[in-house]
């Protein structure tokens, strides 16, 4: 399973525009500065608990996002299927390709 931090920053990446500018900079100060939240706290001169609700609101809004546009999710099917392009054997890939593609809820490929 991929470590949290770093799923955190993809789904960031993703769909951090969703998040207010407040917790887009919170969300940038401790996961991407490395900040922790007392010193976010400290820089904003706001109380720790408000920064760990906002980091904590924030982490749920992009999960939440995920699980219903599930765009990482495709993002990572395509790029599976962007690798087995390497293959010197193609058509020896194409169903593979077809089944990482596809999806029960997506249209047909």
């Amino acid at each position: 399973m991929m470590e949290k931090n770093v799923k955190m920053t993809l789904l960031y990446d993703i769909y951090g525009k969703l998040l207010t500018n407040r917790q887009q900079e919170i969300f940038t100060e401790y996961y991407l500065y490395n900040l922790s939240l007392r010193e976010i706290a400290e820089n904003r001169n706001i109380s720790y608990q408000a920064v760990r609700d906002s980091v904590k609101s924030s982490e749920n809004m992009l999960e939440n996002f995920e699980e219903k546009i599930h765009m990482f999710d495709l993002l990572e099917r395509i790029d599976k299927a962007y690798n087995l392009c390497d293959s010197k054997d193609l058509n020896e890939k194409r169903n593979e390709i077809k089944k990482l593609l596809k999806d029960e809820d997506d249209i047909d490929v």
